[in-house]
């Protein structure tokens, strides 16, 4: 099923079927700052997980500092990404929480209204999405993309309706492939536990 989602972002995303425009024709940069220290949950990204609680991926340590005033803010259905770790996957769309913090490092932004989040989502787990980010890597030590070079990668952009039929179908995918995996975690369990039970 893995397989087979790769397989339709492949297709679906790719320019000889649709009319092309880039990125920046799609979304806008955010920046709000969390004034007054308001919004208390820090958020970092991770290439695996998405949007994650900061003392979740740190381990429990808390690596914001105590003022946060100078954070961005993000909410539902916004992206941010770390500039310096988007050629390994750090891009995400916020969709567990409704509202948070990250560093000022990260780069935020949202999809205009001509564009659906979940369609620019799946854009960004494509081979092709990682292609154009090694054309536009910036820096001599430590390669970053930078904003307008994300605005510059071409992006095939059918009606708002086919964007929404592409969004569902991989999401019904993802939910089945998620479902299959909790059911194998089940069952290893069961295995340990029956294995233990044979050898007490």
């Amino acid at each position: 099923m893995k397989k087979l989602k790769s397989a339709i972002i492949e297709i679906e995303y790719s320019q000889k079927t649709k009319i092309s425009s880039h990125i920046g024709d799609c979304i806008m940069q955010t920046s709000k700052r969390n004034k007054d220290n308001i919004v208390q949950n820090v958020l970092s990204v991770s290439n695996r997980q998405g949007f994650i609680r900061q003392d979740e991926q740190f381990e429990n340590r808390n690596v914001a500092s105590d003022d946060t005033s100078n954070y961005k803010i993000v909410e539902r259905n916004d992206f941010a990404f770390n500039p310096a770790r988007i050629n390994v996957g750090s891009i995400a769309r916020l969709t567990t929480f409704e509202k948070g913090i990250v560093s000022p490092m990260y780069i935020c932004f949202r999809t205009k209204d001509c564009v659906s989040p979940k369609y620019i989502d799946y854009f960004f787990e494509s081979k092709q999405f990682f292609s154009e980010i090694r054309k536009r890597l910036e820096g001599s030590v430590r390669q970053c993309l930078s904003y307008e070079g994300l605005c510059n990668i071409p992006l095939c952009t059918p009606t708002f309706e086919v964007q929404q039929q592409i969004g569902k179908q991989l999401s019904t995918l993802v939910q089945k492939i998620n479902l299959e995996i909790d059911s194998l975690v089940l069952l290893q369990r069961l295995k340990e536990y029956l294995l233990r039970q044979m050898f007490i």
